[in-house]
């Protein structure tokens, strides 16, 4: 019984991605739920998430994937580096390896949380399941710029 809920939670999930890609070009929100949708579905597969561990996992993935984003877009240059004097350039630095410190901490917070609704084994597939959704996603992505090439070059 578990079995079959997991495969049919799987196929609805994997029904209502198929149109990752076909959005591209539509607005933001709809693209982002999409792809999140997309991750749902890889992760679920990746994780075999059981219903019960999915709904402890997401809620707190998502909380990271949020703070995550936040401290992402802090590592960008608010200048070009080429134009930033060497005290700058040196702040820049450090602001670096700060952030990305924090991104680390970040992780292991989210690892220490995880540990209260998921297996460590599973904890320790994360790393594959996000490689395996950016991978998935990357050639989603090319394969329907290529759709959309060969429609154009058919009009």
């Amino acid at each position: 019984m578990n079995k079959c809920i997991k495969q049919c939670l799987w196929i609805i999930l994997l029904f209502s991605t198929c149109s990752v890609v076909a959005v591209a070009q539509r607005s933001p929100e709809v693209r982002d739920k999409k792809v999140q949708a997309y991750r749902v579905a890889v992760f679920t597969e990746v994780l075999s998430l059981t219903p019960s561990e999915a709904e402890g996992f997401w809620p707190v993935f998502n909380e990271y994937l949020d703070k995550r984003e936040e401290i992402q877009a802090q590592l960008k240059p608010t200048a070009q580096l080429d134009g930033m004097n060497d005290t700058e350039v040196d702040d820049y630095v450090k602001k670096y390896f700060d952030l990305r410190q924090r991104e680390l901490d970040l992780e292991k917070d989210l690892g220490q949380r995880l540990r209260k609704v998921l297996p460590l084994r599973k904890i320790a597939k994360i790393p594959v399941a996000e490689r395996e959704f950016r991978e998935a996603l990357v050639k989603k992505l090319q394969e329907n710029r290529q759709k959309r090439l060969d429609r154009q070059g058919r009009n």
